[in-house]
């Protein structure tokens, strides 16, 4: 489904910079992976490569055979649109919108009809469990809130990639929790594939695999048996032998 082939990435500048280096990656459709690895070890920028913010210096990126990187600006902003959903750690919602103008808003962009928009962003709050407030702005909600609300704006056009960058990071224990478990259930519902980038264990706990990245190459991964508790422990002693400072992983939440 996604595709990385020797993926390099070198930032120029008076001292040329390597983020990336010889990435191959292999994401099918419908699987859940976690990108885990100390600060700075190159996991944005491999998540910007694939999200199209961001062109590999070499290699290449297929998404479904194709490679998105070659598309010209309109059509790159429309497969943006279309086939991917994002969701970030500050959740990027505008205030000045309701929860429902901030869910449809991918709609909207591509001029889809108002009472086709309102039908799937109704759809879509029922089952992440934020219908009764619709009608409300995003200062007026909580953190847990605003991240379902940004996950109900990254699934109504129902992408086939989901990608999440931190997206826990700024919230409690209960509604970390929450949001993976939402997470869990789009991805087993749906069949949508989903590509997540954090610094939790325990978020990346709630994955089928974890690729750990360090000094901008692949490291190790794990793959999840039956246990999620074992594969939390697996993913806490892979992060103990890649080593790192102690600020680079978020404290455990069991």
């Amino acid at each position: 489904m996604l595709n990385l082939i020797k993926v390099s990435k070198v930032y120029e500048g008076k001292v040329a910079y390597r983020a990336l280096t010889d990435i191959n990656l292999e994401v099918e459709k419908g699987e859940f992976v976690a990108i885990m690895g100390p600060s700075g070890s190159g996991k944005t920028t491999l998540l910007n490569i694939i999200s199209t913010n961001d062109a590999p210096t070499t290699g290449q990126v297929e998404l479904e055979g194709k490679n998105p990187h070659q598309l010209k600006k309109n059509a790159l902003a429309k497969f943006r649109r279309n086939e991917l959903g994002f969701i970030f750690q500050d959740f990027n919602l505008l205030h000045t919108l309701t929860v429902q103008e901030n869910i449809v808003l991918p709609l909207t962009l591509d001029g889809a009809r108002v009472s086709d928009m309102q039908q799937k962003a109704q759809a879509i709050a029922e089952s992440l469990g934020i219908d009764a407030i619709m009608n409300k702005r995003t200062y007026e909600i909580s953190g847990g809130q605003a991240q379902r609300v940004a996950i109900a704006r990254a699934m109504v056009h129902e992408p086939k990639l989901l990608l999440a960058d931190e997206p826990t990071g700024n919230l409690d224990s209960k509604a970390s929790k929450d949001v993976m478990k939402m997470l869990v259930s789009i991805n087993e519902n749906n069949k949508t594939s989903l590509l997540l980038v954090t610094h939790d264990p325990q978020a990346a706990s709630y994955s089928d695999r974890v690729v750990f990245i360090r000094d901008g190459k692949l490291h190790s991964e794990i793959r999840r048996g039956e246990s999620r508790q074992a594969f939390f422990q697996k993913i806490i002693d892979m992060l103990s032998l890649m080593g790192g400072d102690g600020n680079d992983f978020s404290s455990v939440r069991v």
